[in-house]
């Protein structure tokens, strides 16, 4: 009788051929905007790196003196202390506004969440300017101080300063706190009053410890912003009170000293991913995700119904929703103001402004400029961030991290330090004074939230789907036009809305490559301010608050639609 066997097949070695395909595919998507960032910002950056050790002599003479010239050591403590006193300042404020969020009904929390996206949706030269009217002499801020005998003059002081920065910083606070608290189960504190703890000592040691991660996640993210402001510190303080940022600008812009103000940009650098490594240690290696307010699925349990306040904690959210706000609530009633200053609120009321807005070239000018800028930037970064989103999404576990990492980096780098990179790049090659310099820079910065945008998008996918396409006949390019784009397409357009309202608000970079010809309306909005006691930048805001904010409620009301 014959017996049959069997040859065992050969195990299968190495990769499989349709993986390897895969991921080169992949490969291949996210090469533009690799070579992209490559070119517009990691080799300025390294570039910016061999000056700070070349310029004006070979060694490390500009990092030493960091430490050891007076002037620039008092800059740095004084930059470090600011950061450091907005985070604090920053938690107390936005730790109980966010327990308030969890404890409120499904109506009330939509409510305190758009009071916390309003600030995301006014202008970041508006929210100043707004500031500026409260703090000046005689302002509001300085008669309410007077009603208790106090006569204090805040602008031009690191007070002013920090002041600002808290109440623009805010929602970084607040958003990842919510976050962290949302998946706290309620019950947890309850059992520990069961089992003889007093309420506050069960808060103590069940909740708060369990959303310290939320807190050191937003406490870094705000401190590491902090670190590379520049805007408010211009408008609202003063160079005898300079921070970092404006004393890199100096040094960039009027002399040229590129090698001490990179030395001063890749020193905040160091700080910023030294910051960012410890929040890792500490809040585990989700802390990103925390910091940019992610929204995890809900674990709360006892359903959506609303708990007791406490009488403090409704005071205290109504103030800081007042803080909030307040920004918002100052600069579109100054706009229709018929005087020549600055007074809050207006004496008397007149649409002179807004017909000084669309009647000067100067300004005109600048809107044009700002909308051609930002609609470019849009186009140019949702096809380079949307590439990349799927070629990320066809890469191994390893290798997507690191290119994530690479990706996002704009967001990392301090934006002073992004403004001096992108200055003294494209001073070498002319771009300097171009809206085509403007535009390269801008898709650069905006880049990494088209990548995010996206990316969440495709990770929310099923993706069978795109199989099942293909195994009842569709093609390829069939099977990604009529299943993959429309489940996309919100997240493509929010990352193009996003991209657009990061330009248009950007001021940083445009004040670093402006010129005459080449000037956006948050640049003239400045100059109105620094260079030029200019009215017409009540107008002007007001005009900012309904660009930025118009387009996110449109990205808003698609990514609704697309739930559904």
């Amino acid at each position: 009788m014959a017996v049959q066997t069997a040859t065992a097949p050969a195990p299968v070695t190495g990769r499989p051929a349709w993986t390897t395909r895969v991921r080169s595919s992949g490969w291949l998507l996210l090469l533009p905007a690799l070579v992209a960032l490559g070119v517009l910002f990691v080799l300025p950056l390294l570039r910016i790196v061999a000056d700070s050790i070349t310029e004006p002599t070979s060694g490390f003479g500009n990092y030493a003196s960091l430490f050891t010239d007076g002037y620039t050591l008092r800059v740095l403590g004084r930059t470090l202390l600011v950061a450091a006193m907005v985070s604090v300042i920053g938690a107390l404020l936005a730790y109980p506004y966010a327990y308030a969020m969890t404890l409120v009904g499904p109506t009330m929390r939509s409510v305190l969440v758009t009071i916390v996206l309003v600030p995301f949706w006014t202008s970041m030269l508006a929210r100043n300017f707004a500031w500026l009217v409260l703090m000046q002499d005689g302002g509001v801020i300085q008669r309410f101080l007077r009603l208790f005998g106090l006569d204090v003059t805040l602008l031009g002081s690191t007070a002013a300063v920090a002041i600002s920065m808290t109440q623009v910083l805010l929602p970084f606070l607040v958003l990842p706190m919510y976050t962290a608290m949302e998946q706290i189960d309620g019950r947890l504190v309850a059992a520990g009053q069961s089992l003889g703890a007093s309420r506050s000592r069960a808060f103590r040691k069940i909740y708060l410890p369990l959303s310290t991660p939320g807190v050191v996640a937003g406490m870094s993210l705000v401190f590491v912003l902090a670190l590379g402001f520049y805007v408010t510190p211009a408008l609202l303080g003063s160079t005898r009170n300079a921070m970092i940022a404006q004393v890199i600008n100096v040094r960039t812009k009027e002399l040229l000293d590129f090698g001490g103000a990179g030395a001063m940009g890749i020193f905040l650098l160091a700080v910023t991913l030294l910051v960012l490594a410890l929040t890792r240690r500490l809040a585990g290696p989700n802390a990103a995700v925390t910091a940019v307010g992610g929204a995890p699925a809900r674990s709360r349990t006892g359903g959506e119904q609303s708990s007791p306040m406490r009488p403090w904690l409704r005071v205290h959210t109504t103030v800081v929703a007042i803080l909030l706000v307040a920004p918002t609530l100052v600069v579109i009633p100054m706009s229709f103001s018929g005087s020549q200053t600055f007074r809050f609120p207006p004496e008397d009321w007149s649409l002179r402004w807004y017909q000084e807005l669309f009647s000067s070239p100067e300004w005109i000018a600048a809107i044009l400029n700002s909308l051609q800028v930002g609609v470019y930037v849009a186009i140019l970064a949702t096809v380079l961030g949307t590439s990349a989103a799927f070629g990320l999404a066809r890469l191994g576990r390893r290798s997507r991290g690191a290119v994530n990492g690479f990706l996002l980096s704009p967001m990392i780098v301090p934006h002073i330090l992004v403004g001096l990179v992108v200055f003294a790049s494209f001073l070498q090659v002319g771009l300097n004074g171009t809206l085509f310099g403007i535009i390269l820079a801008h898709t650069a910065v905006a880049l990494p939230f088209v990548v995010i945008a996206v990316t969440a998008r495709i990770q929310g996918m099923d993706t069978r789907l795109s199989g099942v396409a293909a195994s009842l006949g569709a093609g390829p390019v069939s099977t990604f036009r009529k299943v993959t784009l429309p489940l996309v397409l919100p997240g493509v357009l929010s990352g193009a809305v996003l991209a657009f309202v990061t330009s248009l608000d950007e001021v940083v970079i445009a004040l670093f490559l402006q010129a005459p010809g080449a000037i956006t309306l948050p640049v003239q909005m400045f100059n109105s301010i620094t260079v030029e006691i200019d009215p017409t930048i009540s107008a002007a805001s007001s005009l900012m608050v309904v660009l930025v904010s118009v387009p996110i409620l449109i990205a808003q009301v698609v990514r609704v639609r697309g739930k559904r």
